[in-house]
């Protein structure tokens, strides 16, 4: 059974900062040493089920600073990602490692980039705040066990200010195996004689009972584009992370069209390479969305793995979808197999919710279409937090 999970996006930090370890106190501040937080004022991280202490690479997480006292607003406001390293090297430099970054939510206003620091983001203004959301992406797969540092400063007034306990995240990241991962690698050789018929069936998951947060405000807009993709060999990719998305992707992504990465495919297909059956499934609408959407296709020794898309509506740019899903093993084709879906964006739209995008991405849109080498953004594929 294939699931959806919901996410969230939103623009990438441009921020600015100086070559040493940021220092949150509030410019504002009359007094220069912190206060006792005593469990008033937290920060939390969207990390999955009960892994609090990890984050997986290139994902969206959301971080929460709130009160919980409903006398005991705050007024500013500062939260910093950092190398927890930086505390043994007074030379570091916080643009050499990879450690994510923070975006704001500009819904409401109330976050924008810190020029005062480096991969951090502070209050725009000076009224009461009881919560604050902004989303940190995390650094890009490397082969470091790296560790990564989320530092929060609250502030009620000039004279009590709170940093420390509870204010303070350090993540490591997790080299599992990750949940949506085929059961085996692509190979680049399949060594089987025969052929193999398989039946993929996509089973989406995403309702206002399993995904409230965020959820459409008009769910009868909802729904899934068709089930589109292909078995094809080793050397062909349909989609895979870190990739820019292909034209097709992208009017899938957008607009849930299939008509150009339709094509994409048919003009792939070779019996000694590229593709070999292109893979269609019925397209699904609230409040339908949990019917199963399936199709039938063909592999062999050349084209021995497949992938397939599927775009969530509405939403800027957001799919699901299997790359290079290996079927060739050493004991002969797959039998079977069941994999959760989680969501990425194509990196070709901006958005903070599935209804929401922002205004500057529209534009670009429209002159994209008048001349696509000049205006395409040059963004990248990235998976969704779950």
């Amino acid at each position: 059974m294939f699931k959806v999970f919901c996410i969230l996006l939103s623009l990438l930090v441009l921020s600015r900062g100086q070559k040493q370890r940021c220092d949150q106190t509030p410019p504002q501040a009359t007094v220069i040493t912190p206060s006792d937080n005593m469990g008033i004022y937290r920060m939390s991280i969207s990390t999955k089920g009960n892994d609090t202490n990890i984050y997986r690479p290139d994902q969206t997480y959301v971080l929460k600073l709130t009160t919980n006292n409903a006398t005991r607003p705050f007024r500013w406001f500062m939260i910093t990602v950092e190398d927890p390293e930086m505390d043994n090297n007074s030379e570091y430099d916080p643009k050499l490692v990879d450690v994510g970054s923070l975006k704001t939510i500009d819904t409401n206003k109330q976050s924008r980039y810190s020029e005062r620091c480096y991969n951090s983001v502070e209050n725009t203004d000076n009224s009461d705040k009881y919560k604050v959301e902004i989303h940190w992406v995390s650094p890009k797969q490397n082969a470091r066990r790296q560790k990564v540092r989320l530092r929060a400063m609250v502030a009620e007034n000039k004279e009590v200010w709170h940093v420390g306990e509870n204010l303070t995240i350090t993540l490591e990241k997790d080299d599992r195996r990750p949940l949506d991962s085929p059961p085996y690698p692509p190979e680049p050789n399949c060594n089987l004689c025969s052929e193999a018929q398989y039946e993929v069936i996509f089973n989406g998951r995403w309702s206002r009972m399993t995904h409230p947060r965020y959820y459409p405000s008009k769910p009868d807009d909802n729904g899934y584009s068709h089930l589109v993709g292909a078995s094809h060999s080793f050397s062909h990719t349909i989609w895979q992370p870190a990739d820019q998305a292909s034209p097709g992707l992208q009017k899938l992504a957008e607009e849930a069209d299939i008509s150009l990465i339709e094509r994409e495919i048919i003009d792939s297909m070779s019996p000694l390479n590229g593709t070999r059956t292109l893979i269609i499934g019925k397209r699904r609408f609230h409040p339908n969305m949990g019917e199963p959407s399936h199709s039938l296709f063909r592999v062999d020794n050349v084209h021995h793995l497949f992938s397939l898309v599927v775009a969530i509506k509405p939403s800027p740019d957001w799919f699901l979808g299997a790359y290079k899903f290996e079927l060739c093993t050493n004991v002969g084709w797959l039998k079977e197999s069941e994999i959760p879906l989680f969501p990425w964006d194509a990196g070709t739209m901006d958005g903070v919710s599935y209804e929401i995008q922002f205004s500057h991405a529209l534009t670009c849109k429209m002159i994209y279409r008048k001349n696509r080498e000049k205006t395409q953004k040059k963004k990248k594929m990235k998976k969704r937090s779950q």
